[in-house]
């Protein structure tokens, strides 16, 4: 029988969702694509989960990480690709990646609650829906030991592990104007389908599906504008962040 999840003492106070629109990507898009597409889905007035493919073998790296970094740990693929959010280095030629964006909260209503809360709580709602699709874990209730860079070597408090503790679902997080960005990744374990509708009931009153290549009018020339001025320039590929880089000697 699927292990119970044990839910954060404060994650039955945080309210559902009114609406949350779920995409399953039919398109596996490139590393750039697959950024540009998430921070689009992030700019929409309402909530997003998209479940997604990447068209090469692609390694991507927190914020303040390095492809260097990313390199020497997974050495092999194709594209080594910065995300916006923060967590390790995520090898993405395995497992089942998703986004979940939260719009910014309208002057009269409340922000979102802190991070560590809102990573229990997303990982809360996931967790019940691997275990429904016949995944048995759980969610961890404090950080494991370091294990380096590479996300699934360092398990952290709200992560979903099996009964052994091997990592089975992480995530990155990033807050832009009060919106937030959580992207997160599932390996080692095989959910049944339908497993994203199972886990957006949890986190939201009314579901939406989508399954159209392009979720909205003029999507894709939108991707293809932000791409050129943003995930495909030198400055995105700037690990210094935009600050001036020391001086060789």
């Amino acid at each position: 029988m699927p292990m119970r999840t044990e839910a954060h003492p404060e994650e039955s106070k945080l309210p559902l969702l009114p609406r949350l629109h779920v995409w399953v990507d039919p398109i596996a898009r490139s590393g750039y694509e697959n950024m540009a597409t998430d921070e689009l889905l992030l700019g929409q007035t309402e909530a997003w989960l998209r479940i997604y493919g990447w068209q090469d073998a692609c390694v991507s790296f927190g914020y303040f990480d390095s492809a260097d970094t990313a390199r020497s740990i997974f050495p092999g693929a194709i594209y080594y690709i910065r995300r916006w959010t923060g967590g390790g280095i995520v090898d993405h030629r395995h497992g089942i990646t998703y986004t979940l964006t939260l719009p910014a909260p309208s002057a009269n209503e409340p922000q979102h609650p802190q991070s560590s809360l809102l990573y229990a709580h997303i990982h809360g709602a996931l967790a019940r829906a691997l275990q429904m699709s016949g995944v048995e874990c759980t969610l961890l209730t404090h950080d494991a030991p370091s294990g380096g860079r590479a996300c699934w070597a360092s398990p952290v408090a709200s992560d979903i592990v099996d009964c052994a503790g091997h990592k089975l679902a992480g995530a990155g997080q990033r807050r832009y104007h009060g919106a937030v960005l959580h992207q997160g990744l599932i390996q080692q374990c095989s959910p049944r389908a339908g497993w994203e509708f199972c886990f957006a009931s949890f986190l939201a009153a009314s579901v939406n599906r989508v399954s159209a290549a392009s979720p909205w009018p003029n999507f894709d020339a939108e991707l293809r504008q932000l791409c050129a001025r943003k995930y495909t320039t030198p400055a995105w590929e700037d690990e210094s962040h935009g600050r001036r880089k020391p001086t060789a000697l």
